[in-house]
C-alpha cells in the first residue's frame, strides 16, 4: 500500500471512530512530533548535553555535595 492510500485509509478509520482513547492517542502522537524540543535546540546545546551524558556513563562525575562545597560562597544568602 502506498503512502497516499495508507493516509486515506487512516483518515477513513479516524472519521468512523468514536473511541476517545484512539483520538487522544493520535493527537498526542501529532503533538509530540510538532513539539520535538530536541530538534529545536541549537547544535551547541545538543553537543554539550551529549558530552555530559558520555562523561556520566564513564563515571566522570562529581557528587552534588562536593559541588556544593566548591560553590558554597555563592550559595550563601
Amino acid at each position: 500500500m502506498d503512502l497516499a492510500a495508507t493516509k486515506l485509509e487512516l483518515a477513513k478509520r479516524l472519521l468512523n471512530t468514536n473511541d476517545k482513547n484512539i483520538i487522544n492517542y493520535l493527537k498526542a502522537i501529532f503533538d509530540t512530533q510538532e513539539n520535538n524540543w530536541w530538534e529545536n535546540l541549537p547544535d551547541e546545546i545538543k553537543f554539550s548535553v551529549e558530552k555530559g551524558l558520555k562523561q556520566s556513563s564513564k563515571g566522570e562525575t562529581i557528587p552534588h555535595a562536593e559541588m556544593q562545597k566548591c560553590y558554597r560562597k555563592w550559595l550563601k544568602k
